[in-house]
């Protein structure tokens, strides 16, 4: 996760890329990726990434970098792949697109501050609407899940610790402990939530029929 040097082509995975590429595009990017080692995992040229445990498993990061912008455009004008079929982009990948070229960052970055910026957004409808919010919000990241794959949502969920790691930091000041401010807000959280539903609850009962009369 970090700072890029460039901009770099978007990383499909999971349900997109297997209903918008085929297996010979499968195939062909695999081999671009594959055609530099990985330093991550070692694996060779021409090889499967592994996991410690030494299964096979998708790219690594580092060498899916590494290889650079996947040629598709070149690849079309060559007949290697078909014309790119149409679809519609999730409203989300554009607020990534957008980070990615505000910050000039990597994926997973972005996407972290595409979802946040979304949830500071809709702040009014969080507050107003509760539920039906965000159930808007958890639709745009499940489409975003689709689009990544697991791979590029272990990288999402890494970033969005690590930048709430930074903040809680930064807010318990250099004589603070941040791991108790975070406690403390997740109780405080935890607190605000209970009461509510109890309050629900209590709505949903009507109120509490008098006692008998003597």
């Amino acid at each position: 996760m970090g700072v890029e040097n460039g901009p770099q082509s978007i990383p499909w995975g999971g349900e997109w890329r297997r209903h918008l590429r085929s297996d010979h595009e499968t195939d062909l990017v695999r081999s671009w990726i594959r055609r530099v080692e990985c330093s991550t995992c070692k694996a060779v040229v021409g090889r499967a990434c592994r996991t410690a445990g030494g299964r096979p498993t998708e790219h690594h990061r580092a060498r899916r970098d590494a290889a650079g912008p996947i040629p598709y455009e070149e690849w079309r004008k060559q007949g290697f792949i078909p014309p790119q079929r149409s679809y519609t982009i999730p409203a989300v990948l554009k607020e990534t697109e957008k980070a990615r070229a505000d910050f000039n960052v990597d994926t997973a970055l972005a996407d972290g501050v595409a979802i946040v910026r979304m949830f500071l957004a809709d702040r009014l409808g969080l507050f107003l609407q509760g539920e039906e919010a965000m159930d808007r919000i958890d639709d745009a990241v499940r489409k975003l899940i689709e689009v990544r794959g697991p791979v590029g949502t272990a990288d999402l969920v890494t970033v969005l610790a690590s930048q709430v790691a930074a903040l809680l930091s930064a807010s318990a000041g250099p004589d603070g402990d941040p791991e108790v401010l975070f406690d403390a807000v997740i109780r405080a959280q935890l607190d605000v939530a209970r009461r509510t539903m109890r309050i629900e609850r209590e709505r949903a009962d009507g109120p509490a029929a008098p006692p008998p009369s003597s």
